[in-house]
């Protein structure tokens, strides 16, 4: 089946499997047929929150999405978590599919994920799908002072002591609650009851990545190539996110990119409260991603419709130098 595939109004089937490679054992959800797109995941990533959009993008593709490293049921790392062994990992993850060329997306932390996994296959990526990303430090809509304690924090985070110590005190409600009173004041968080409910069962690998996930956040910077790589990129972002600045990190994106598709949102959140349904995900996305599939004509004017009290408009534009 080919990219061309008409949206559907029931889901792809998929299936959880775990894959041994030298660096991890990934716990993977794959779902439809298709060319093959590798999904990096964000910053704690369980299987049971990618499922709809997994199936959405499921439509046009075979996917892939895998638990990070030390997350989920993903076995950690032997070495200390980093961004380039999770791109290395997607490597070992393609071989092993047998994959020569794939198509690659990535979701706010994933952003950093999908770089560094581009800049190191960029021959073997045909397409590259970002939404929401975090592709510089700069774009973090946090003060110096605030990056600086989250990078403590960071630190903090990599020792064993303190891991445990926070591990037990993520058991206790009151003690969970005093922790993200303070998290939030230096850092920004959002949908707190959910993050709430993810720290009561967090396990101390988890932690020990999560320590490393802020300090690369709060100092990434990903190189400009000497001349724009023309692989196709499809972009989507609220211009009124509240933790990365949305032009910022468009700017970042085409100095790297030439061949950038655009779909502007007004969503007043990084991430959806909830997760966007298969239904929910089709009625605001299927056309866009159509088109920018099948490198169709792009969208001339947005198409707006009304969405959690807030006017959205989505559409492709082309924001090719």
């Amino acid at each position: 089946m080919t990219v061309d595939m008409i949206i559907n109004n029931q889901p792809p089937a998929y299936r959880i499997r775990p894959v041994a490679l030298p660096l991890s054992c990934l716990n993977i959800m794959e779902a439809g047929v298709g060319e093959p797109l590798i999904v990096v995941p964000a910053t704690i990533s369980e299987l049971g929150n990618w499922v709809d959009l997994i199936q959405f993008m499921a439509q046009w593709f075979h996917v892939y999405f895998f638990e990070l490293p030390g997350h989920g049921l993903s076995t950690p790392f032997e070495q200390k978590f980093s961004t380039r062994l999770v791109a290395q990992t997607v490597e070992q993850l393609a071989d092993h599919l047998q994959i020569q060329n794939f198509n690659l997306m990535g979701f706010s932390f994933g952003g950093i994920l999908a770089m560094r996994t581009f800049n190191l296959l960029q021959h073997r990526i045909d397409r590259l799908i970002l939404n929401a990303p975090c592709l510089t430090n700069r774009a973090v809509m946090l003060s110096r002072t605030q990056k600086l304690a989250m990078r403590s924090f960071g630190t903090l985070l990599g020792r064993r002591a303190v891991q445990e110590g926070l591990y037990r005190a993520m058991r206790h409600p009151r003690r969970r609650t005093a922790f993200m009173d303070i998290f939030q004041r230096v850092g920004k968080v959002e949908n707190r009851q959910h993050v709430e409910q993810k720290l009561a069962k967090i396990e101390i690998s988890t932690l020990d990545v999560l320590g490393q996930q802020i300090m690369e956040t709060m100092k990434f910077e990903s190189p400009h190539p000497a001349v724009k790589y023309n692989t196709p990129c499809y972009f989507t972002m609220s211009v009124n996110d509240p933790l990365l600045d949305y032009e910022i990190t468009l700017n970042e994106l085409q100095s790297n990119f030439s061949n950038v598709h655009l779909t502007k949102l007004f969503y007043p959140f990084h991430q959806p409260p909830k997760p966007f349904t298969f239904d929910e995900l089709n009625h605001d996305f299927g056309e866009s991603v159509r088109r920018f599939v099948l490198n169709d004509t792009l969208f001339s004017e947005p198409r707006p419709h009304k969405d959690m009290g807030k006017t959205k408009f989505t559409g492709v534009y082309d924001s090719a130098d």
